[in-house]
Parts: structure tokens; sequence; C-alpha cells
């Protein structure tokens, strides 16, 4: 496939990402506890979460112009859900501040022997957004738009829009909703993890249901397999890339945030698919190896020594 020809007038951002940012709690554990018992933490931090926000960060970190488009509520979680963007150099222009609502929240357990997770949430009551309350000319004033499900009817109408306006549009989906299919069909990048797009296509396996996706419409359908990679198909073939290795594998959350928030970069930079896929996966890697979904997310000179490393 092509490199996707970036705009003749250049837009404002390289990013715009629509969808879920949240307060993170986190917490190492060294096993996870059952009922009624106790266990004690061996770190404990908090930093900015949700899909869209920590792509957004992704972006920023990486060195492109990235804004949010989302809500918090009136609160010490929404004001630091604010600052940690304005800390990063993420447009807060479009995150809304919702009167006398609470903002989304989350508790996160990680592992210790494995940095795998289980996460605890509230959504707040800072609600969702309606398609009349966006600014759609700034909204597609960039090189590609990323969205998560969290806003769902919000995220198909500004979906429709990047198809009638021709800007990409990278799509991250966690959980079955109504909107699923509809959202598939108009992005041009949908990026799914690997038990989400098996239930979704009941195909076999990740290639099986990366050519699946790839029938609902769209360009290039990706499929997540965590530490085994990822595979992308378009309509010229299948490419396949393994993840990257790197120690220690602290904590898993925010990888997938993080890798969609790179491969939405890398389509704004008019990377070719095979190396944006590597370049997503090495900035994933990287953002495990300290705890919480954004202290790790490393520059553009700290991921393209990794690619050189790992070829």
């Amino acid at each position: 496939m092509a490199p996707i020809a970036r705009r003749a007038v250049e837009p404002t951002f390289d990013v715009v990402g629509l969808g879920c940012c949240c307060w993170d709690c986190l917490g190492i554990v060294p096993h996870y506890p059952g009922l009624d018992e106790k266990v004690g933490l061996t770190d404990l931090v908090q930093q900015g979460g949700g899909q869209a926000g920590t792509a957004m960060a992704a972006v920023a970190r990486l060195g492109g112009r990235a804004a949010i488009v989302g809500r918090v509520g009136e609160d010490n979680f929404g004001d630091q859900t604010r600052s940690a963007f304005l800390d990063e150099g993420v447009d807060v222009r479009w995150l809304m501040t919702v009167p006398g609502a609470t903002s989304q929240f989350a508790f996160i357990a990680v592992d210790e022997s494995t940095g795998q997770r289980t996460i605890f949430y509230t959504h707040g009551s800072k609600g969702k957004f309606d398609p009349s309350e966006l600014d759609r000319a700034g909204l597609l004033d960039c090189h590609c738009l990323l969205v998560d499900g969290h806003h769902n009817v919000a995220a198909l109408a500004v979906a429709g829009w990047a198809r009638e306006a021709g800007v990409p549009l990278v799509l991250d989906l966690e959980r079955p909703q109504a909107e699923d299919e509809q959202l598939i069909a108009l992005a041009t990048h949908p990026i799914i993890p690997e038990q989400f797009a098996l239930d979704l296509t009941g195909a076999p396996d990740p290639e099986g249901a990366a050519r699946e996706v790839l029938r609902r419409g769209c360009e290039v359908a990706v499929v997540t397999c965590g530490a085994r990679g990822v595979v992308a198909c378009t309509r010229e073939g299948t490419v396949a890339v393994p993840a990257h290795d790197v120690e220690p594998i602290v904590d898993t959350t925010g990888a997938g945030d993080v890798f969609h928030g790179a491969f939405a970069y890398g389509i704004a930079l008019g990377y070719e698919l095979e190396h944006n896929l590597r370049f997503a996966s090495a900035v994933a890697a990287l953002k495990c190896t300290q705890l919480g979904g954004r202290v790790g997310i490393p520059t553009m000179d700290q991921a393209l020594s990794l690619m050189t490393a790992q070829p």
C-alpha cells in the first residue's frame, strides 16, 4: 500500500483524538489477592489515562501536534487530567469541563510477575458528547483522526465526517457496542485487540479476523496480539510484525492506547504500513517498561533506537 499523501494545506494538528480521558491510580502487587485477603503495594503512582487520552499523550511525546476531544468533571481528577495534557503539550481546547459533574477514574492493580493488570473504574457523571457539541471543521483540521468507542454516538458522526473529508481515521475498539460495525465500515484503519477481533468476526485466528474486518470496507485492518506481535491486512496482502523484546516488563496498562497513538502519528508522517507497525510496536513495548500508561511512553529517538537494535 502506498504511503498516504500529506495534505496540500498543512493542518493545525498531526492527530486529533476523540474519546476517553480519565485519571489513573496504579499499584504493583506481588500477586492478585483473593476475597478477604490483604496484599501490600510495592509501588503506587497516579497519572492520566484513557484510550484516546493516552494515545494523544503518545503523539505529543513523540514530537507530534496532538489535540484531545473529551469530557472531564468539575473535580480534582478533572483538574489533574487537564494538567497532565498540558504538561505533555497536548492541546486541550476541546477538553470540556462539565459543571458539577465527576470525572472518570480508575484504580489498577498490576501483577508484579507478569505486568498484567486488573482495572476497577467508574465513568463518573461527566456524560458523553452529542455530535452537535463538536467542532466539525476543527476536528478535521489534522492529518489523522483517532476515535475510541467511549463517545460512541459522537464517534460515529465524526467517523462519517472523516470519510467525507478524506481524513484517515484510526479506530480503537475494546468492547462490543451497537455502533461497532458502522464504525469499522467508516474507519480507514481499525486497530482491534485479538480476542475482540475473534469474537467480532468468528474467525479462527488473528489473520482471518483481520481479513474479515477488511471486508467491512476499511483500507487497513489491524489485529494486535500482545506479546506475539501484530498482523495487518490490506487488499494487497498481509503484513505480520513480531513484538519487540524489552526488559523489564513492568506494566502493560496503556500499551494498546500507545500503539494506536503511535500508529496514527505514523500515518500523519506518511510511514508505509510495515514500518508503521514496527514503529507503533516499538513505542508500545517501551511503554511497558514502566508503571502506568504514560510514564514509559518513549521519545522518537528512543523508539527509533529500539527499531534499529531489533530490525
